[in-house]
């Protein structure tokens, strides 16, 4: 190979690993919570799945410890503030449990309830919270019904927010 030869191959290196080194920062900055999801992460992808593109290993909590058998909660590793649901060993419901994280519409934690009504418009269900004054579950309802995103407001602020398949959004606590 001639000189020009070795100069292009040795720049085309150069930009194939710059572009390695960028991948898994891209994917870490984006955790933006969908109805079918968050980040690189999708409603309906298996357990083993996620441990995959995570790169993570995980463990599922052992059933003698779940409240619901056929339901656990875990948090990756490598990324606070997100809670992610199994049933059946398949994702059901992303919750965001700390602030620096926002739904595909721009909300986040703390935001007011107002905040959510303008950006998901009247699409937004309100309904009182059982057993908390003042608090509500503002859910909208995406896909055919199959998805949902929900904020959960306390003193007229988003103190939760979770989404993924309709019945587990539904769901007060998880798995319970």
């Amino acid at each position: 190979m001639n000189r020009h030869g070795n100069w292009r191959q040795a720049k085309l290196w150069t930009a194939a690993l710059a572009l390695c080194a960028l991948l898994p920062a891209a994917q870490a900055r984006d955790w933006t919570l969908r109805v079918d999801g968050a980040g690189p992460l999708k409603v309906g992808m298996r357990f083993d799945t996620v441990n995959k593109i995570l790169g993570e290993h995980m463990e599922r909590v052992p059933s003698g410890q779940r409240t619901v058998p056929t339901c656990f909660q875990v948090t990756p590793a490598d990324q606070d503030g997100i809670l992610l649901m199994f049933v059946k060993d398949v994702l059901k419901r992303v919750d965001v449990t700390q602030p620096g994280i926002e739904s595909e519409r721009g909300v986040a934690l703390d935001d007011p309830e107002g905040q959510v009504r303008r950006h998901y418009g009247e699409a937004v269900r309100t309904a009182a919270h059982p057993g908390r004054p003042g608090a509500h579950y503002l859910t909208v309802k995406a896909g055919e019904g199959q998805y949902a995103i929900r904020f959960e407001t306390d003193q007229g602020r988003v103190a939760a927010m979770y989404a993924g398949a309709l019945a587990q959004v539904l769901q007060e606590e998880g798995c319970q």
